[in-house]
């Protein structure tokens, strides 16, 4: 019974003793626990199973405990770390490879007006300004005539909104007269 209570004792000393960190469930905490309830029970098991055993298994089992739960937790650190740096590094990379094609999209874009600076003519220009100036006039046209028969149609619904707002009080008046 004495060592069951020690044991208590022992894990209750440990899990206070922890919690003052700034982190109470890292890695060499978690470790230290489990090696000292390990180490404790081992101790209870070897030997004559004194208090001494429990208390000198807690005791090394915490300590090697909790070197093994730093080492994970180290290693874990290690493993998020290099995980951060491949998706710092994915990400310039993406940002390199758009800001190549947007260079190349230029590039391109200068070749076609260079190509077309070198055989177009004085006439090539005064051409290509009139056919804009047609096309424009053509859409303003539409733009015009659509706009019109948008009006046309508006103009309509109304008219026969207001037709059917008389027609209802038309009947309404015949109807009182009738006596209804």
């Amino acid at each position: 019974m004495t060592k069951i209570i020690t044991l208590l004792f022992l894990i209750a000393g440990l899990l206070f003793s922890t919690g003052c960190q700034n982190s109470p469930y890292s890695g060499r905490d978690i470790g230290m626990v489990a090696g000292a309830i390990l180490g404790g029970v081992a101790g209870a098991q070897m030997g004559d199973g004194g208090d001494v055993n429990v208390v000198a298994g807690a005791v090394l089992g915490g300590m090697i405990g909790g070197m093994a739960g730093s080492e994970i937790e180290q290693r874990q650190e290690a493993l998020e770390a290099a995980e951060a740096q491949r998706q710092f590094e994915y990400e310039q990379e993406v940002a390199a490879q758009e800001k190549l094609e947007s260079e190349i999209e230029a590039l391109e874009d200068q070749r076609v007006r260079d190509a077309v600076a070198r055989r177009a003519t004085t006439e090539d220009v005064k051409a290509a300004e009139r056919e804009a100036a047609r096309v424009e006039a053509e859409l303003a046209a539409k733009k015009k005539a659509f706009e019109e028969s948008q009006e046309r149609a508006r103009r309509i619904q109304e008219a026969q909104k207001r037709i059917a707002e008389a027609q209802e009080e038309l009947a309404e008046l015949e109807r009182r007269q009738s006596g209804q």
